[in-house]
């Protein structure tokens, strides 16, 4: 991805269309469109395949707006971030086929809400946040998911039951994606906190 986001960024130098001092704001901003813009077009072609189209978009949503502040599981490597995405979102548009929109899929939902709302944001080591921006991330990933999850019971209240679920599924997928994180952090601090007492 880097080496496209170059590429485009070079193109566009070179047809004057920014200058070479704009260089670096034009990359991020081409990496953070194309970040945005995957998921979607990769769950479009996974639900197209699928004949599912609506569903693979209807559950990439809440997963697209909450995991931007929420953070979670990144793969160091691009070919292993889109298969293991690719992979996710197959099994997630499947589940999402099968799976009963009841007080167990609703129960479900809530734990996974709450769980957002409690250890978000997770950081990428790629950015680090400082204390500011975590308190906004935080909130806004609260938002989002109150936002999510209310239009989810409302859906469920009008009857369209598939959307709930797709829903639903968004919002556990991404809460999924936390938990190696959340683990991985309580597995280091014992280590810290022993390291700490010695010194």
């Amino acid at each position: 991805m880097e080496k496209g986001t170059e590429t485009v960024v070079d193109w566009m130098i070179r047809c004057n269309v920014i200058g070479d001092t704009d260089r670096e704001l034009y990359r991020y901003a081409l990496h953070s469109l194309l970040l945005l813009v995957l998921p979607l077009i990769l769950a479009s072609c996974i639900g197209f395949c699928m004949g599912n189209v609506k569903q693979g978009i209807m559950l990439i949503l809440p997963f697209m707006v909450i995991r931007k502040f929420s953070g979670g599981y990144h793969a160091k490597n691009l070919w292993v971030c889109l298969s293991g995405s690719g992979l996710l979102l197959f099994l997630c548009i499947m589940l999402s086929l099968y799976v009963e929109c009841d007080w167990k899929l609703a129960t479900a939902t809530a734990v996974a809400s709450v769980s957002l709302i409690v250890f978000s944001p997770i950081e990428n080591e790629n950015r680090i946040l400082d204390m500011d921006e975590k308190r906004t991330y935080k909130r806004i990933t609260a938002l989002c998911v109150t936002f999510w999850g209310l239009l989810d019971i409302a859906l469920y209240l009008l009857g369209f039951r598939i959307y709930t679920v797709c829903f639903s599924v968004g919002i556990l997928l991404t809460a999924g994606l936390q938990v190696p994180c959340i683990v991985k952090e309580y597995v280091k601090r014992p280590k810290r906190e022993s390291k700490c007492r010695l010194t």
